[in-house]
């Protein structure tokens, strides 16, 4: 959109999730040494991650699954830019009907599709090849969040949306898994999302003090800034696992 219209969506972010380049270089680096010839990713936005990993993956074919046509047709540009449109689609699909099984799985920030983060672990499984690899990334509490933490935070949120990182990765060993990396990501790398998330608002808010939009505009961003840094800072956490189905 332009900035006559509105802001746009997400126009600040490389991947709509938290995460460091040099985290994302690691991942792109480590699924690709696995030689996966058939990804999936699921709920992959603009599939940036899946772009890279099949840049760097010669003769892989990838699938890019989410609902949001605007995000899809970012990545059918990006796949085209990097030279791979023919071995990278996107497909309008939702990510829990999906049921192809593939040599490697991706599901970040999408767990919601299938129920808690446990749940998508267990439907998750069957779509791992034997032998294959699962990248997941959800979000985690860094402690148990009181009555009170979790007041300020969006409307709706409880205790019971996230686990613990031990709890989590107990999930994917009770699933089948084995787990080849655990990670958790730092402060910074939330921070820096939410701020790129926020950055198409006020960016565009700038821009445009008096147009008409700009006072509802204004009021999303300052809510989301006071969930936030009032509210999630330093409580909610996102994890990504690296973990491997064994051969059969």
């Amino acid at each position: 959109m332009t900035s006559h219209d509105g802001p746009s969506r997400y126009g600040f972010l490389e991947c709509n999730s938290p995460i460091a380049a040099w985290r994302l270089d690691r991942q792109v680096e480590e699924c690709a040494a696995a030689a996966p010839r058939l990804i999936v990713d699921i709920g992959c936005g603009w599939g940036e991650l899946l772009q890279r990993i099949a840049a760097t993956t010669p003769g892989a074919k990838a699938y890019g699954i989410d609902s949001d046509l605007e995000l899809l047709e970012r990545g059918r540009a990006g796949a085209a830019a990097k030279g791979i449109a023919d071995r990278v689609e996107f497909v309008e699909y939702q990510g829990k009907d999906w049921e192809t099984p593939a040599d490697l799985v991706i599901c970040i920030g999408a767990a919601h599709a299938f129920g808690t983060g446990a749940e998508a672990l267990r439907a998750l499984y069957p779509l791992v090849k034997p032998g294959g690899r699962l990248l997941f990334g959800d979000g985690i509490w860094n402690r148990v969040p009181t009555a009170a933490e979790l007041e300020p935070m969006w409307p709706g949120t409880t205790a019971e949306e996230f686990v613990l990182l031990p709890e989590l990765v107990d999930a994917a060993v009770a699933t089948g898994f084995r787990p080849l990396r655990v990670e958790s990501v730092e402060q910074s790398e939330w921070d820096d999302f939410e701020s790129q998330f926020l950055a198409d608002k006020e960016s565009w808010l700038l821009a445009n003090p008096v147009h008409p939009k700009a006072a509802e505009i204004r009021e999303q961003a300052d809510a989301h800034r006071y969930w936030w840094l009032r509210g999630h800072r330093g409580l909610l956490g996102f994890a990504y696992l690296t973990l491997g189905r064994p051969v059969e």
